[in-house]
Parts: structure tokens; C-alpha cells; sequence
């Protein structure tokens, strides 16, 4: 695409463009008609299949392949970099929309059940990721070097996909149910501490040893934001509110509104390290509960039908199989074992470390076993953090495709369960 116009290199994204959001349409479809599944397992599979890896890499007709991995030595990315914005902007307004239908008071209701959801859905999967590295030899504690694969592999254990869940959710219309929004809450508690370990892991990576001062900064700067933006917004809700809604201009309300949710993702991104989406998500929730809601909830759903499934599907095309079992040092039986290893450790962890505190915070079996349900998915930030680590040299292509094939499998598995869990019984405990 060099040699190309600026023109041509637009007309060539917007052909891409329209190839992904036909098949995410039509796959989801087939999953809702067909197959009784969530869209967004059908969406997440369609990235799969038309992934540069698999058939989006085949040099149709003599042609150049529709999909080409893009490298620029810094980072390697299945889609275009226009493309992957345009997947990021779309998390970024799912999430905002997410907050945005949150019932606050419900919110901060579950908030400390929440936390010990998430603290047990973090401390359980890192353990058990960072044993199962060793035990396999892929890992060892002779030297901090090599101790530190088993590190990232604990830091990616501890991911939970908000987006997955939340989409899922939303879709049943369970999102401000107990265990929906305990889920949502503990899923922002999660990813704070899973930037810190993050954090850290990289930080002993990068020179050998992390102080514990630098540890608190991390920690202070991500609840900070977290919970200075709640505090200002649920002060300055109703008066935000009432000011955008003076504007009369058509389409004003909504683009401003859009407009702060993508100000908040953008600061806790780059002032304060958290993700983008939770940033989104802390501004939706502190604007939730406003006659601005009722405003936007029509256009922002149009929106989100637009752009959100093109998000589910480039999650799918980060996926490379090719990549499982291919270190010439570790025979394919090593690299399988351990990928079942992990992936059952994976399901495991999750479940009984966010679903076994569940019980002693008000909830049910039920209850606790949707909420255990909720938290399992790894999806994209599971695959961020494995990206994270090969990029950097610090796992290797084993690791990074065992990674590959337990987020793939734990966030197939989680919509499909979480859809049963919720026919019937209450979550509840009277």
C-alpha cells in the first residue's frame, strides 16, 4: 500500500471495512438462528476464519492476500492500523454504553462483594499459571531470568474480558441483575490489579528487580483515577447532564456525550496506565442514572450495533495458530500437555476463585456460579498481555500459543454457559 494514493489506501480500508462487518452480521446471525449461541461466539469465530493467518492470508486468484499482517518492527497487528483504531474506538464506546446502563446505586451496593470476587479471580489464577509453568519446565527458579516466563504467565491467567461478558449480558438483558453487576464491578477491580501485576512483571523483566514503592505508585494512579472520577461525576452528574442537554443543535447531545467517554478512556490511558475501557466505563457509570441516559440510549445502541461487532471480530483475527507448537527446543506432546494444563487451570481458577467468594457475600450457588461464569473469559486482554510478553522477548512461541488456544477456549465456553445459568433460579439469597 505504499505506492498507493491516499485516496486508494482509504478506498482500500473501507473495502476491508465492509468484508468485516458483512461477516460479522451474517455469522451472528447463524449463531442466534442456528446454533441458539450468543452473536458474538459467531463473530469471534468469523475473526478467526478470516484472519490473515488462516483465510484471509491465501493469495486469492493470484492476488495479494485480503487481510496482510502488519509489522513495523514495533508491533505486529492482524488488520490494518486504521482498522484496529476503529476496533479500540468501538470497546471503548461498548464499555461507555455498558457504564452508562449501569444501575449506580446497584453498582456500589455490590462494589465490596464484588472485590472479593475479584480478589479471588486474580490471586488463584496467577498462582496456579505460575506453577503450571514450572512444574512443565517451562520455567524455573534458578534465576530471576527464568523465573520471569512463569510471571507473565500468572499475570495472563488473571485477565478477565469485561467486553465478552458485558456483551453477553447486555444481549440477555441481565446487566443490571446482582450478578451482573457484581461481575462488571469485580471485572474493574480486576483489571486494576492486573495492570499492577503487569506492571511489575515487566518492570523485574526490564532490569531485574521492582520496588515496592514503585508497585504503590502504580496502585495509587489506577484506584486515583478510578475513584476520583467516580466521585466527581456522581457530584456533577445531574449538572453535566442538564448542560449537554441545553444544546439544541441536531446531534449535539450525543456527540458530546461520545466525546467525554472517549476524553476518559484517553486519560486513563496515557496520565494513569489503566485501560481505555475502563476509563470509558467509570465515565458511563458516573453519568448513569440521568435524564441523559434516556437521551442517547437509542443512538448509542444504533452506534453499537455499527461498530462493536467489527471489535469482537479483529479480537478473533489476533489468533495464530500457527504459532502453537512451533519452538524446534519443545516437542509438540510438551506444548500440547501444557496447553491443556493451562487451560484447565484456567477454567478452574476462575470459577472456584471467583465463584467460591461469591457464596459468603450474599449469593446463591447460582448466583456465585454465574458470577464465577461472568469472570471467566480471558478475550482480548488475555491477548494483549501475551502479545505484551512475546514482543518483548520475555515468553516464547510455545507459551504464547498455549496462551493463544486457552483464551480462545475460555471465551467460547463462558457466553454459551452464562446463557444456561441465567434460565432459571434466583442468585440471591433471601
Amino acid at each position: 500500500m505504499s505506492h498507493e494514493s491516499p485516496l486508494e489506501v482509504v478506498a482500500h480500508i473501507i473495502f476491508l471495512l465492509a468484508i468485516i462487518l458483512f461477516v460479522a452480521k451474517f455469522a451472528g446471525e447463524i449463531s442466534e438462528r442456528y446454533l441458539k449461541i450468543p452473536p458474538v461466539l459467531g463473530e469471534l469465530i468469523a475473526g478467526i476464519l478470516i484472519s490473515p493467518y488462516l483465510l484471509g492470508g491465501i493469495h486469492w486468484f493470484n492476488s495479494k492476500p485480503i487481510f496482510e499482517i502488519f509489522d513495523d518492527g514495533h508491533s505486529v497487528l492482524p488488520v490494518e492500523p486504521q482498522l484496529f483504531f476503529i476496533a479500540q474506538m468501538a470497546a471503548v464506546i461498548l464499555l461507555f454504553e455498558v457504564g452508562l446502563e449501569t444501575d449506580r446505586k446497584k453498582f456500589f451496593q455490590y462494589i465490596k462483594p464484588a472485590s472479593a470476587v475479584a480478589l479471588g479471580g486474580v490471586f488463584l489464577p496467577f498462582l496456579l499459571g505460575f506453577f503450571a509453568t514450572i512444574s512443565l519446565g517451562f520455567a524455573s527458579f534458578d534465576s530471576i531470568n527464568e523465573l520471569i516466563p512463569a510471571l507473565f504467565v500468572g499475570a495472563i491467567m488473571t485477565a478477565t474480558s469485561v467486553g465478552i461478558s458485558a456483551r453477553v449480558l447486555t444481549d440477555m438483558g441481565k446487566l443490571s441483575s446482582p450478578e451482573g453487576v457484581t461481575v462488571l464491578a469485580a471485572a474493574v477491580v480486576d483489571d486494576v490489579l492486573g495492570i499492577v501485576i503487569l506492571a511489575v512483571v515487566v518492570g523485574i523483566s526490564a532490569d531485574g528487580n521492582v520496588t515496592l514503592s514503585s508497585i504503590v505508585t502504580i496502585l495509587l494512579k489506577a484506584l486515583g483515577f478510578w475513584l476520583g472520577l467516580m466521585f466527581v461525576g456522581s457530584l456533577l452528574a445531574s449538572r453535566i447532564s442538564k448542560i449537554i442537554m441545553w444544546f439544541n443543535v441536531q446531534g449535539a447531545t450525543i456527540a458530546i456525550v461520545l466525546a467525554l467517554a472517549l476524553l476518559a478512556a484517553a486519560v486513563a490511558e496515557i496520565y494513569f496506565g489503566l485501560a481505555m475501557i475502563i476509563g470509558a466505563y467509570t465515565m458511563g457509570l458516573a453519568l448513569s442514572d440521568t435524564d441523559l441516559m434516556h437521551h442517547v440510549e437509542k443512538p448509542m445502541k444504533s452506534i453499537n450495533d455499527f461498530l462493536v461487532p467489527i471489535f469482537f471480530v479483529v479480537i478473533g483475527m489476533q489468533v495464530d495458530f500457527s504459532a502453537f507448537g512451533s519452538d524446534p527446543d519443545v516437542s509438540l506432546s510438551s506444548a500440547i500437555i501444557f496447553t491443556v494444563v493451562l487451560t484447565i487451570f484456567a477454567v478452574f481458577s476462575k470459577m472456584f476463585g471467583s465463584g467460591f467468594p461469591a457464596l459468603f457475600v450474599g449469593f446463591t450457588k447460582k448466583g456465585s456460579y454465574r458470577i464465577a461464569l461472568g469472570m471467566l473469559p480471558r478475550g482480548e486482554v488475555a491477548l494483549i498481555i501475551a502479545g505484551i510478553g512475546l514482543s518483548a522477548g520475555i515468553i516464547d512461541q510455545t507459551i504464547f500459543g498455549a496462551s493463544i488456544v486457552m483464551t480462545v477456549i475460555t471465551t467460547i465456553i463462558a457466553p454459551i454457559l452464562l446463557k444456561s445459568a441465567f434460565k432459571s433460579g434466583d442468585g440471591v439469597k433471601k
